[in-house]
């Protein structure tokens, strides 16, 4: 539940529903020190009015553009992010320097922390990417499945959303759950907080299907 959550991903979530209340694809990200003091977070800003580029206006790489380097070295910032980076913003987390990268869901789409493991460059870099997954990554998923059920009703192929049901089918089942009824619409339209949000898909996950 939202109470046991921690402060980190209290920030990282509050920016992902942020971004979902936009209409900007969920996901938030925040870059703390390493004794747990907050930096700075933001939230990927593709559907927001005032946004240049909103293809590449991603929640990390917004929170890494805003860094200021002459003030705070980057090794030693822990960057904490409700999705798995994709490749651009794994380039950023490379080029920028960020030695720690914490990741609330796997993306079975376009995730790219494997780079890590696979890439000499990468690998010379030893950047320590952890997975967190459990609540963590069913709220993500079932946000950004909601998010994509949307643009399946515009027209959209569905294929990131069989992606996402491969990782975690009850994320994916929970919001087909509240998508019929536009609750999350509904929740956002109201202002209601991310931790109401959170707690009731946590609700929900005993009366989702196998």
């Amino acid at each position: 539940m939202w109470s046991d959550l921690s402060v980190q991903w209290k920030t990282v979530f509050d920016e992902a529903w942020r971004a979902f209340c936009f209409g900007s694809t969920p996901i938030g990200a925040a870059l703390f020190d390493k004794s747990g003091r907050l930096i700075l977070s933001d939230r990927n800003r593709s559907r927001e009015a005032d946004t240049v580029n909103r293809e590449i206006s991603h929640a990390e790489a917004n929170a890494l553009r805003r860094l200021d380097t002459d003030r705070f070295n980057s090794r030693d910032a822990v960057l904490y992010t409700s999705m798995e980076p994709c490749p651009m913003c794994m380039g950023m987390i490379l080029m920028g320097h960020i030695k720690e990268v914490r990741f609330a869901a796997y993306d079975s789409y376009c995730g790219m922390v494997h780079l890590t493991k696979t890439e000499p460059y990468y690998i010379g870099k030893n950047i320590n990417c952890i997975y967190v997954g459990s609540d963590a990554e069913l709220f993500q998923l079932t946000i950004q499945s909601y998010y994509e059920l949307r643009h399946i009703e515009r027209g959209a192929s569905g294929k990131v959303l069989s992606k996402f049901f491969v990782t975690n089918s009850k994320a994916v089942d929970i919001a087909k759950q509240l998508y019929k009824d536009k609750t999350l619409d509904r929740l956002s339209q109201n202002d209601v907080p991310c931790a109401e949000v959170y707690d009731l898909i946590m609700n929900m996950q005993t009366f989702s299907h196998k």
